[in-house]
């Protein structure tokens, strides 16, 4: 994929050429971990506009180019804005789902639930690259999550944007814990697909857990106290510091997930701000 040379507004000249490069990367990875066997349907050009607009990503499949908006690099971190521009590029090099008519129509087609699981597995992905490319540990990635919270805070409760969070938590959370960095290539995953409709009836959580090789259903140990310190993550997140938002992930996830968490881990957590 090759950048248009015409100059951006929201990336600097260096940005770019990381973005590009970031890109590249995630392409030969995808490959190399046998996720898409090439990228012969996206030999796209890649452009770079400043749009102060509710958009991420548009394809454009006659013109053959792929954009990004760099307008939202303008509210967040250089990192925070690379993982959600490879979020977006799983959507399009592997679920090709790249434009919002296209989510619109899988939710028309297969429901919300199917909708939801595809962008938890995009979550999932961008995560794993990070963690085994970017060398990233748990605590720098959720880091990132803290300021994506803030750049796109809604204080709203939207049930499915709400579940895809605390489903993209468990399944981050158990990536980086479970399979400790190293020389070993994470060679499968655990996506956790949430349903918080019985935390009001049972004081529980239902997820559906997919697997490489199979999927299952399984209830999580969280109980109603456990979900409000969650759900007040994702909906007053001014309230809270960097320290105790990350840690309030883990220790939500572990204990979901019946997880221990490294030394380690705890000692980044109580390094941070």
């Amino acid at each position: 994929m090759a950048n248009t040379k015409k100059k951006t507004e929201g990336l600097n000249t260096s940005e770019e050429l990381l973005l590009i490069t970031d890109l590249n990367d995630f392409s030969d990875w995808l490959i190399k971990k046998g996720i898409i066997e090439n990228m012969n349907h996206i030999s796209h050009r890649v452009q770079l506009p400043f749009a102060n607009e509710d958009w991420v990503m548009r394809v454009d499949q006659k013109e053959r180019t792929v954009s990004f908006n760099t307008y939202i690099r303008e509210k967040c971190s250089f990192d925070y804005y690379r993982v959600v521009i490879l979020h977006e590029f799983f959507h399009l090099a592997v679920q090709k789902v790249p434009n919002k008519e296209d989510a619109t129509r899988v939710k028309d087609d297969f429901g919300e639930q199917l909708m939801k699981l595809i962008d938890i597995e995009a979550d999932y992905f961008t995560a794993l690259f990070f963690k085994e490319e970017k060398k990233f540990d748990l605590v720098r990635y959720l880091c990132l999550y803290y300021e994506g919270s803030r750049v796109f805070a809604d204080p709203r409760i939207r049930i499915n944007k709400l579940e895809r969070f605390i489903g993209s938590i468990l399944s981050t959370v158990k990536l980086f814990i479970f399979i400790p960095s190293g020389p070993n290539k994470t060679e499968t995953y655990d996506l956790y697909l949430p349903s918080i409709s019985p935390i009001y009836t049972e004081s529980s959580l239902h997820v559906l857990v997919v697997r490489k090789e199979h999927i299952y259903f399984d209830e999580i140990l969280a109980t109603y106290e456990d979900f409000v310190k969650i759900k007040e993550c994702y909906t007053n997140i001014d309230t809270y510091t960097q320290k105790a938002y990350v840690e309030r992930l883990v220790n939500f996830a572990s204990k979901a997930l019946r997880l221990e968490v490294p030394k380690e881990i705890k000692t980044k957590i109580n390094n941070l701000n």
